[in-house]
């Protein structure tokens, strides 16, 4: 059995095909690490940081909750309302603006296909200038993070989909890589082997990787969406229309992170997130404070969508510039970091983007569609491909433990064992 990717698809996958007696199971990753877009580096000293995926989302019931549980890992939950935003030009937030953000779902809601870009244009038309920048940040923050894509291309619909754990979100005090580096042990991973063919003509399948092939029964693709689109794996005989479909109909959103690692904190010590509702809607919208966490003077500041991918073209001093001088609105003047941390997940080779999203227009089924197996010998697992979980951890967890089954399950159908 060869599994495409080591990220926590992949390394879910093989470790349930290990736990249900299939042991002859090859994990190929074309990067030089595990973990795919869960990613842990170090700041400074050997802080870690989380350049991926940084929450499990909803720790009730949440199977990267049990699995922390399980090997001692220690979450620790964030509070959302914990938060200070500043206001360009010193403006205060006033009561009425969580009314604003009601009243816009409410209209949201009796329009639930059109984009909601569409939406805040009708509805911010009767607002003061104050009023719509708080709304946009706000969309920003919570719907444009979240989703990696512009509200121009989400709708109601769109953003409502799927299901959610209960339950405070929570961050890996010590890193993400807790997660995977105990998944991996004792799977056969190959590193730097990219995968550029999978040939599923003949009786089982022919992967290739770089210059070598593997034989197989069978398959478990868990590249992220962007990779499928960008169609970096060739696929023989081409992928029947349905798979393709919902390749090309879903979204891969951004969500870049720029790091900072300053001398000491010179802002807001007990908040975990801090806002800024800027004259320019999405730049610089939301930093998590990471000293709140691991105790070292650490910002994480984001930038999604649109914006998070255009500034992917910058080089790192550019970008840190424009984070110290977003800083420098809300504290005045700033000292220079330590130490930096930039991500461009769009440019990223074997990514192309974050996580997926629905476009305003298509149907959360195409999540379903990606994840129902070509021929029976070709299955496929990641955030993407989980209805009811996608652009999370958890999801895509969940999706490389079901394609195992299926896989396993394809095989007695059939009267043999995976090989």
């Amino acid at each position: 059995m060869v599994i495409v990717g080591a990220g926590i698809a992949g390394l879910a996958a093989a470790t349930a095909l290990r736990d249900m007696g299939v042991h002859d199971v090859v994990v190929l990753e074309a990067r030089d690490r595990i973990g795919g877009r869960i990613w842990t580096t170090r700041l400074g000293n050997g802080v870690p940081v989380d350049l991926g995926a940084s929450w499990v989302h909803g720790v009730e019931g949440n199977p990267i909750t049990s699995f922390a549980a399980e090997n001692g890992i220690e979450l620790s939950p964030t509070d959302y309302d914990n938060a200070f935003v500043h206001f360009h030009g010193g403006a205060e937030a006033r009561p009425t603006h969580d009314g604003l953000v009601r009243g816009f779902w409410a209209l949201a809601r009796r329009r639930p296909n059109a984009p909601l870009h569409a939406v805040y244009e009708r509805y911010a038309a009767s607002l003061v200038e104050r009023d719509k920048h708080f709304l946009a940040y706000m969309l920003n923050t919570t719907v444009e993070h979240e989703l990696g894509a512009d509200i121009a291309d989400l709708s109601f619909r769109s953003v409502n989909g799927g299901e959610e754990f209960t339950g405070p979100d929570a961050v890996l005090v010590a890193g993400y890589d807790q997660i995977v580096d105990r998944l991996a042990g004792g799977l056969d991973i190959r590193l730097e082997h990219a995968v550029t063919q999978i040939d599923y003509a003949g009786p089982g399948v022919v992967v290739h990787a770089g210059a070598g092939t593997l034989q197989a029964d069978a398959v478990v693709v868990t590249v992220p969406l962007g990779v499928l689109k960008a169609e970096s794996v060739v696929f023989r005989p081409d992928l029947p229309p349905r798979t393709r479909r919902a390749i090309d109909e879903l979204g891969m959103g951004v969500l870049n992170k720029t790091c900072l690692l300053f001398e000491d904190v010179f802002w807001e010590k007990d908040v975990e997130l801090i806002g800024y509702v800027g004259t320019e809607t999405g730049q610089w919208a939301e930093t998590l404070n990471l000293y709140h966490y691991t105790g070292q003077p650490i910002l994480m500041m984001f930038n999604a969508a649109s914006y998070g991918a255009r500034i992917e073209a910058m080089a790192d001093t550019g970008i840190v510039d424009q984070a110290l001088a977003a800083l420098e609105v809300m504290y005045g003047r700033v000292p220079v970091p330590k130490d930096t941390l930039v991500t461009r997940w769009g440019l990223d080779s074997w990514s192309h983007g974050s996580y997926s999203f629905v476009p305003a227009g298509v149907s959360f089924r195409r999540h379903q569609d990606l994840a129902r197996p070509v021929d029976d010998k070709v299955f496929f697992a990641g955030e993407a491909t989980h209805q009811d979980y996608p652009a999370t951890v958890h999801g895509a967890f969940l999706s490389g433990v079901r394609a195992a089954r299926q896989a396993v399950t394809v095989a007695e159908r059939g009267g043999g064992r995976l090989a």
